[in-house]
């Protein structure tokens, strides 16, 4: 308590300094400048001729500090906290920064939707929390019977007060609507009260909302934003004034325009890597959106794009967030997005808050929506959801929706909703048929390993065995991680884990493709690629890091695979495993692209060609096993270790996180996140 108070008192002694010090250094350098020093030194009061003391302009530049940049810092950083958790009100918010081509101060009185805004969050978490009155009177009877007396101090809790049932309907929600059209006007006297009381409320209360505004909206009309955590509950730290604890929001530039934020894939100009070509002379537009939060959607979305030029499009990819307010008109939309347990992917609520405002969208559409039967009341919600309203809006639905269910043929439904609909596609823009050639370029070269940076990383602080694989199941271990810094977690959140290839499987690759573990390959792609492209890196790494190498093969692939064999008798017998056989003999098996390779030696498939096939790694999502109140900076994991025969009756099948989790040591870093 000593040292607390001391470090206070050398605090206070440092601010002190540090403002007598602006001082005199002003008064020994006077210029003209006509702010707020100069006017503190250089005042007069008009009737008594006296001026400030030093000692006074220091009282008033600490006051300054603290109410100048703490209270308007605060009161920023509780709005985008509000906005984010409340993803229809920051679409409005977008919407109306949007309205005009530049924010300036005249700007400021039209922007009465971000002005709620900053009013319902000043209602729900006041930058000075507390005000103090006392009576004028020598003594008065509250309501309840309590007797206060003029030398009494009243605190009054606004936090309490801006929450009064009375007053506030749903007091506890985020609701700028309630400030709209009359609402704040007509409030009772004193039920809104953020900047203090009286005569001597808050002087820079104007000054506060006008800077405040302006930066909201500069921001908003700018940049995308989004939570660094998509698990952060508000946690209010208390310093000069509040402010939220550990809240931290990642800003993405916003291109303005009709055409979408994003990643221009494709374009007509040759390159040097091989090409598919198309029988025309012009691409044309298409926008490829996806919401995901496992991965899997934005690699659907990335094979879209990465193939559109070989049906004569030039394709966009981005989020369906990216693009609120901005959906293109002029052009095919393809949608790909799941529902994450009935509710919007992460990069897909402000999209879907925006459908529920009922815009009107006269667009060219398609959607693939993915999911797992077993989440019966839940599988395919947001994609049958975005599917309806944006009919109901105006669009025009080029194909049916596609249905991706992951405990079935998901790759192969994909592929045949693909094919469908870029021959759809097609033959609305009088496109002729495509001619296949390689896309992919892999040159052999000897380099030292470089990989790129990595994000939240979380540390493994203890993984032990719990039981032994036995008869009655496979091996069970106990994982504790440290989670990324400034993530933390609730009771019923996930782990997402980003695993790697076992090592065993890897090493199968290499075998069939001649490679050794040292060898360096460097990728050149005519088009967007989820690999890293243009310099050397460890083959091993692709194919442990990149890829997924156990993914039972389509049936689209299975045809693949059959044309490139050389026995005419395995060509037959593969042929025949894409037909009726494909769900006993291929599903049920859980037989991989390797797999089939291994069985059937005359298939004659490149290094290149085999690698394209293959999609994205996507993360592997845990239930936490611990409880925040033990830690809410760590997590335990409780797993099965999959590690037992194959089902196909070759060699043994490794579950690809379980056993990458089980081989982590103390002190390892892996990729992982916290999802509600």
């Amino acid at each position: 308590m000593l040292g607390t108070a001391r470090q206070f008192q050398d605090d206070i002694a440092y601010i002190h300094k540090l403002c007598d010090e602006i001082v005199q250094h002003r008064r020994e350098h006077p210029n003209d400048i006509n702010d707020l020093l100069n006017r503190m030194i250089k005042g007069k009061d008009e009737e008594t001729g006296y001026q400030l003391s030093d000692e006074n302009i220091r009282y008033q530049m600490v006051t300054f500090l603290m109410a100048g940049h703490e209270k308007t810092s605060g009161l920023l950083s509780f709005t985008f906290y509000y906005l984010l958790k409340n993803p229809h009100a920051l679409q409005k918010a977008q919407t109306e920064a949007d309205q005009f081509d530049e924010i300036t101060i005249d700007t400021l009185p039209k922007l009465k939707y971000i002005d709620a805004v900053l009013k319902e969050t000043l209602r729900l978490q006041p930058s000075a929390p507390v005000i103090s009155l006392h009576l004028k009177e020598d003594k008065a009877i509250l309501p309840g019977g309590y007797e206060i007396h003029k030398d009494d101090r009243i605190m009054v809790l606004l936090s309490q007060l801006h929450r009064d049932p009375k007053v506030w309907d749903r007091p506890e929600e985020f609701l700028p609507e309630r400030m709209l059209n009359g609402g704040f006007e007509n409030l009772p006297p004193n039920a809104w009260k953020p900047f203090g009381n009286g005569q001597r409320s808050c002087i820079g209360r104007a000054f506060a909302i006008q800077e405040s505004l302006l930066a909201v909206a500069l921001i908003l009309k700018h940049y995308n934003i989004e939570f660094v955590d998509t698990s952060y509950e508000l946690r209010v730290e208390q310093t000069l004034t509040i402010k939220p604890e550990g809240f931290k929001m990642r800003v993405r530039p916003r291109k303005r325009g009709k055409i979408p934020v994003g990643i221009s894939v494709n374009t007509c100009e040759k390159t040097p890597a091989h090409t598919q070509q198309v029988e025309t002379n012009h691409c044309r537009p298409i926008s490829v959106l996806f919401g995901s939060n496992s991965g899997s959607c934005e690699s659907f979305a990335g094979i879209l794009a990465s193939e559109a030029s070989t049906h004569g499009f030039n394709a966009t990819i981005a989020t369906l967030d990216s693009v609120v307010g901005s959906l293109p008109c002029d052009r095919p939309v393809i949608i790909v997005t799941s529902s994450y347990e009935g509710k919007p992917c992460d990069n897909a609520k402000q999209f879907v808050a925006y459908l529920d405002s009922k815009p009107e969208l006269k667009i060219n559409y398609a959607i693939f929506g993915a999911g797992h039967h077993d989440w019966v009341s839940t599988f395919q919600k947001i994609p049958i959801y975005i599917d309806e309203m944006l009919e109901k809006a105006g669009g025009t639905r080029i194909v049916e929706r596609g249905i991706g269910d992951a405990a079935g043929d998901f790759f192969g439904s994909f592929e045949a909703w693909k094919e469908n609909l870029f021959q759809v596609l097609r033959q609305g823009s009088g496109l002729q048929s495509v001619i296949s050639q390689e896309k992919l370029s892999i040159e052999i070269v000897n380099s030292t390993r470089n990989l790129g940076q990595i994000t939240d990383i979380g540390i493994v602080k203890e993984n032990k065995l719990l039981a032994e694989a036995s008869e009655l199941g496979p091996a069970k271990r106990h994982i504790e991680i440290e989670l990324p810094k400034g993530q933390t977690y609730r009771t019923g959140d996930y782990l997402a884990v980003l695993p790697m290839n076992p090592v065993e499987v890897v090493r199968r690759v290499l075998k069939r493709f001649n490679l050794s573990t040292d060898t360096h390959i460097k990728i050149l792609s005519s088009t967007e690629t989820f690999l890293p492209t243009g310099y050397p890196v460890n083959a091993s790494d692709i194919l442990s890091g990149y890829v997924e190498l156990t993914q039972p093969i389509s049936r689209k692939q299975v045809e693949t695979l059959a044309t490139v064999c050389k026995d005419q008798k395995e060509q037959t017998q593969l042929a025949s495993l894409g037909g009726d056989a494909y769900q006993t003999e291929i599903l049920d098996k859980r037989l991989s692209i390797l797999d089939i390779l291994e069985l059937y030696l005359s298939c004659e498939l490149s290094f290149p060609q085999y690698l394209r096939m293959l999609p994205s790694l996507r993360v592997r999502q845990y239930s936490i096993s611990s409880s925040p109140l033990w830690n809410s900076e760590a997590v335990t994991l409780t797993i099965d270790v999959l590690d037992g025969p194959a089902n196909s009756g070759h060699g043994r099948y490794y579950g690809v996180a379980s056993n990458y989790l089980a081989n982590l040591k103390k002190d390892d870093r892996l990729i992982c996140s916290v999802r509600r």
